[in-house]
């Protein structure tokens, strides 16, 4: 994986995909559940065109603090952590809220190999842009030598979704997040 961005050129990249953004495209919000993976499956990796409308809940779900969608509070003094119904990848989905009270929705999964890791990131990549680009989003992606990262913007108010995989040891971790946005 060879650095062929650099954060300033991204930078740059994001403030004209905002200017040039304009309006946000939402959709009306839904009860949807992704399929959950059981012990004995092997752990889900990839979001099907099918996901897209859980995709766009979750975007939706975000200004409520992602309430719809919290299962049961995480048992931590230092965080704020709610277990979801909704997996987007792997098999443990979480909300937490910041400091500021912001919410974030975040699913990490482990991938044995760098060529599988490579594969499985760049595939979910692909099916969230055919979900996201059709309503305007932005997609910047930036590798190194460990890691990748697809970033998803709309504009300034709408929150950003963040695909990365990282080295992490002797293998590799899958994370998506769908975070605050950039103006906030």
């Amino acid at each position: 994986m060879k650095n062929y961005i650099t954060p300033s050129i991204v930078a740059f990249i994001l403030v004209i995909a905002f200017i040039l953004a304009g309006c946000t495209s939402k959709t009306n919000q839904t009860t949807t559940t992704a399929t959950t993976t059981t012990t004995n499956q092997s752990v889900k990796t990839t979001v099907t065109l099918d996901e897209c409308s859980i995709i766009n809940n979750l975007i939706t779900s975000y200004e409520s603090g992602f309430n719809s969608i919290k299962k049961d509070k995480v048992n931590n003094q230092f965080t704020n952590q709610w277990r979801t119904n909704t997996h987007i990848i792997g098999a443990s989905c979480t909300v937490t809220l910041n400091k500021s009270e912001q919410a974030s929705y975040q699913c990490q999964t482990p991938v044995n190999t760098q060529t599988q890791t490579v594969k499985s990131h760049q595939k979910l990549a692909k099916q969230l842009r055919q979900c996201l680009t059709k309503t305007g989003w932005f997609e910047s992606q930036k590798e190194t030598a460990s890691s990748i990262y697809s970033t998803f913007v709309l504009d300034t108010k709408t929150p950003v979704i963040t695909l990365s995989t990282n080295q992490e040891g002797n293998g590799f971790t899958t994370r998506f997040e769908i975070a605050p946005p950039l103006g906030l």
